[in-house]
């Protein structure tokens, strides 16, 4: 039985090299068969939509169909000029290869509590306000109840957020504060103070507590209709990451984004859908082969 394969990624952020590998990866012999579904943060707010454009173009090019969404650093607005992709944020589609049906429905963006305050990002919503929630509630549910309309063997959720308390730990200390920190303690030996560097090290002893990064809307939204599977990113750190309920299985996709994935290599989703079944695996990208040991160390580590 034939299957629909579906790549899954997000949390690009214009690095085009990345979504190079992904396309030499694949290539063109299953490309019928193939959809591929971005959940977010295709490019950056500091680059032109011209990046996010070539990035599409790019993955269109070994799919049939190509399904993306905006992220908290991609324009709400933003639309792709490409025949084959078309924009899941806050609508629905059915993909039908005559084998298996599958229902997509999205939602962009990300809860205002999952950032930090002082990062004006171009698409944010703010969940707590009730008009806001109700809304963003409201339009998912019409959108999944239209997907049931066609009979799908398979419903698929795409969201750039994840739902709350599923792969969407973050500690407070970053990766990139911490390069910070460690930055000041060598300044700070540098500069013969050896008291104020320890005490800029932080303590082994004093433990962080992770915070629920999710969102709540989204958790309600699939507890009410468990959809087949939950795709998302947007939490780094937990990019890999899958879980499964009796219900629903749930993936972070966000494993793409350089931090902290540059140094252990960076993953993509493959599910394989059949009338039966779904099967899913996280693949390596693989680095470029007869590279110089130089250039592998600055473009790798």
């Amino acid at each position: 039985m034939k299957n629909l394969d579906l790549i899954a990624i997000s949390d690009i952020y214009a690095d085009i090299d990345r979504v190079k590998g992904i396309v030499s990866m694949l290539g063109q012999s299953e490309r019928e068969n193939r959809t591929i579904v971005i959940a977010g943060d295709i490019s950056i707010k500091t680059a032109s939509e011209h990046h996010a454009q070539n990035i599409l173009s790019l993955l269109s090019k070994v799919c049939k169909d190509l399904f993306y969404l905006p992220g908290d650093s991609d324009n709400k607005d933003f639309a792709a000029n490409i025949s084959n992709a078309k924009n899941l944020d806050r609508r629905n589609y059915i993909v039908d290869d005559g084998e298996v049906k599958v229902g997509l429905l999205g939602l962009g963006g990300a809860p205002t509590h999952s950032v930090r305050s002082d990062e004006p990002l171009p698409y944010l919503w703010d969940e707590n306000i009730p008009v806001v929630g109700e809304g963003l509630s409201t339009e998912l549910k019409i959108n999944i109840e239209k997907v049931v309309q066609g009979h799908p063997d398979y419903i698929i959720l795409v969201t750039h957020s994840p739902p709350y308390g599923i792969a969407d730990r973050s500690k407070p200390i970053t990766l990139r504060e911490m390069a910070v920190l460690e930055d000041l303690v060598e300044e700070l030996k540098g500069e013969a103070k050896p008291e104020l560097a320890e005490a800029a090290v932080p303590k082994k002893k004093v433990m962080t507590s992770p915070r629920h990064l999710g969102s709540r809307i989204l958790r309600e939204f699939v507890r009410f209709y468990k959809p087949d599977v939950h795709i998302f990113g947007h939490v780094h750190k937990e990019g890999g990451k899958a879980k499964f309920d009796e219900a629903t299985r749930f993936f972070n996709v966000s494993h793409l984004c350089s931090l902290p994935y540059r140094l252990t290599g960076r993953k993509f989703l493959k599910i394989k859908i059949s009338k039966d079944n779904i099967s899913a695996t996280f693949d390596h990208i693989i680095p470029e082969r007869n590279i110089p040991f130089h250039d592998f160390i600055e473009k790798y580590l």
